[in-house]
């Protein structure tokens, strides 16, 4: 029992004959396992910041944008509507998505969730030229982008780690990420120019959720599964 006391996985051996809580991230990344599911993890976390960061936050200006193209009154407000209904759409995800990653399971909720964020990122900056159907898809927008792909972060990253890591490995993945996803916004804001705008800049950078459709495949099925102990 002893060797598996300070386990970061059910999979991992912990500390050999440690009487005394080792350090903890030392330990998440001792084990092959532990070291696997939190390199996985963090590269799901980070898809889901930098597609935030580099794209979703430019939604208001592209909608401000269409809204002057069609000559309609008072652009800002249209903007301002895009992003009261992105975060609508985005609460909305925050309120059904332990129903749904239950129903289906955390792999296809992860599937789903990066399947409908890179469809809607041509959507919205492409195929919709409306401003009028673009405020209603803003809603869409966010419930994928940010409500779905940041619920995960605080139901999955729990259940793959034990008790004696599980806070330490779930506050690198949702925390350490934005060490390096700060980044892009400003990379952003620097190629909008270069490129010709926001929608080819944001269908640049929302390659990035294609990582969302391959990755979950390579962690653990967790649902019905009790904590790891």
């Amino acid at each position: 029992m002893r060797e598996r006391r300070w386990a970061a996985t059910e999979a991992g051996a912990g500390v050999a004959g440690a009487d005394r809580r080792p350090f903890t991230v030392t330990e998440i990344f001792r084990e092959a396992e532990s070291r696997r599911r939190i390199l996985l993890l963090f590269v799901l976390s980070l898809t889901s910041l930098v597609g935030w960061y580099a794209i979703s936050t430019w939604l208001p200006a592209h909608v401000q944008s269409l809204a002057a193209r069609e000559g309609r009154p008072h652009p800002d407000q249209w903007a301002a509507a895009a992003g009261i209904l992105y975060t609508a759409g985005a609460v909305t995800a925050y309120m059904s998505a332990g129903f749904v990653i239950d129903a289906i399971g955390r792999r296809r909720f992860l599937v789903l969730t990066y399947a409908g964020a890179l469809a809607l990122t041509p959507v919205t900056y492409f195929w919709v030229t409306s401003v009028q159907t673009i405020v209603a898809v803003a809603a869409v927008n966010g419930f994928f982008t940010l409500g779905l792909a940041y619920s995960w972060l605080a139901i999955y990253p729990p259940e793959l780690f034990t008790s004696s890591v599980r806070s330490t490995a779930a506050s690198i993945v949702f925390n350490g990420t934005r060490l390096i996803a700060w980044v892009f916004p400003i990379m952003a804001g620097t190629l909008i120019p270069r490129l010709g705008g926001i929608p080819w800049t944001a269908m640049t950078f929302g390659v990035i959720y294609v990582l969302g459709l391959i990755v979950p495949w390579f962690l653990p099925e967790t649902r019905g599964k009790p904590l790891p102990e």
